[in-house]
């Protein structure tokens, strides 16, 4: 019963990410042919991931309450809007509008996350988010270079397929998605929300949006402390290389725009590569702790080896490691969280994991330039990895006191 619902889950994710990432390597263009400066164009990705900082935790606890579904549709509907407007954009006014309301809205992966923990057995779990990584890796193996080639005929192309997807995206899961939550799940959280605040209905409606609780809960318990703040630190370091390869690949390499496309693709294809074959066979021979303790020592030694590449060559070859330990952890680490709360809290978590990484991409999109002009092109690569040795020391420590993991935290609340 699961499988179907699966598929539908990766194909929802997929034309998600390819509309995403159709308008990867054309936005600064976009916003160049505008009149953009640099700092303004930094601006505009970076204000992305800040509203997507704010609106992931409450999207995902929304779907808690009034159910996946549901918050799909909304946050699909409002990407086509945003779509829209960035395609007709002729201001760079309607350029930062437009990335306002789909990085607000930007919430589908904490949602799919959330599908997915709701119809899968704790001890699956990591095999199915898998699925996640590889509809992302072949997403991104499509979108930018596809986004690249029908820029040829305008910048307002890509936004436009990107709205026609979004459509096609929204009747799919309009007509063929179940919900996934039951209905006395969806409104255990909002009796018991309501029984608690009877008396002040305004604070009622801000728990539910914004649980307080539940951060409270999150944060107070060690294990999903440890969980929060290893995932802190292994968002930071990837998202330092992310929002940077692109600027160090012209800088310190000084490769073309196209050929900086293809590195995105191998990119894309390792992720792929990695989230639907290896990463499976993975989860079924080692523990999700396992597997986080081998992937961090190999993404510190990625990370300082691309702070100094000297070649494309080199870049691509230490991106194999690089892809496997970053989609990795991505993974494991997601499970882990989902696995540490009560079912009624899922998506909740989720939203908050998302919203610590897409602060970590606002901050990083505007640090890592400050760090290339100040130190140098291998800054980013060497901060990423002294953030990265924080973690794993962190984790060392953390096993044995405040251990990442307990599979039965998730059974304790249901008997609770």
């Amino acid at each position: 019963m699961a499988r179907p619902r699966l598929g539908l889950v990766f194909v929802i994710v997929l034309v998600d990410i390819i509309s995403f990432s159709l308008l990867v390597p054309v936005l600064p263009y976009y916003a160049l042919s505008l009149g953009a400066s640099p700092t303004q164009v930094g601006l505009l990705t970076g204000l992305y991931a800040l509203c997507q900082f704010v609106g992931a935790p409450i999207i995902g606890r929304l779907s808690d309450s009034f159910g996946r579904k549901p918050m799909f549709l909304v946050d699909i509907g409002a990407n086509i809007l945003g779509f829209l407007i960035l395609a007709s954009a002729n201001t760079l006014w309607m350029l930062f509008l437009a990335r306002f309301i789909a990085g607000c809205m930007a919430a589908n992966i904490p949602i799919a996350q959330a599908y997915i923990s709701d119809i899968t057995p704790p001890e699956k779990r990591s095999n199915a988010l898998g699925l996640l990584g590889a509809a992302f890796g072949l997403g991104f193996t499509i979108g930018p270079a596809l986004g690249g080639i029908l820029s040829k005929n305008g910048y307002a192309v890509p936004a436009l397929l990107s709205a026609v997807l979004c459509t096609l995206n929204f009747l799919i899961i309009l007509l063929f998605l179940p919900e996934s939550l039951p209905k006395k799940r969806s409104e255990q959280l909002i009796l018991h929300t309501s029984s608690e605040q009877e008396n002040t209905a305004v604070e009622t409606k801000a728990r539910s949006l914004i649980d307080l609780h539940l951060i409270k809960h999150m944060t107070s318990s060690p294990r999903i402390a440890g969980l929060l703040i290893f995932w802190a630190a292994f968002s930071f370091a990837f998202a330092m290389f992310q929002q940077n390869i692109a600027l160090f690949n012209k800088l310190h390499l000084n490769l073309t725009a196209s050929q900086t496309g293809f590195i995105f693709t191998w990119i894309g294809i390792l992720v792929f590569v990695m989230q639907s074959g290896v990463l499976r066979l993975l989860t079924k021979h080692f523990s999700d702790e396992q597997l986080v303790l081998i992937s961090t020592p190999l993404l510190i030694f990625s990370l300082g080896v691309w702070a100094f590449s000297p070649s494309w060559i080199v870049l691509a070859i230490i991106l194999i490691p690089l892809c496997f330990a970053a989609s990795t952890l991505i993974t494991v680490v997601n499970s882990m969280l989902s696995k540490s709360v009560a079912p009624t809290e899922v998506g909740g978590a989720m939203g908050i994991a998302g919203a610590i990484d897409n602060s970590t991409r606002f901050i990083t999109a505007f640090s890592g330039g400050l760090l290339i002009q100040r130190l140098g092109t291998f800054a980013p690569g060497m901060v990423a990895a002294l953030v990265m040795i924080f973690a794993g020391v962190f984790l060392r420590f953390a096993r044995h006191g405040v251990a990442l993991v307990d599979e039965n935290i998730a059974g304790e609340h249901l008997k609770k």
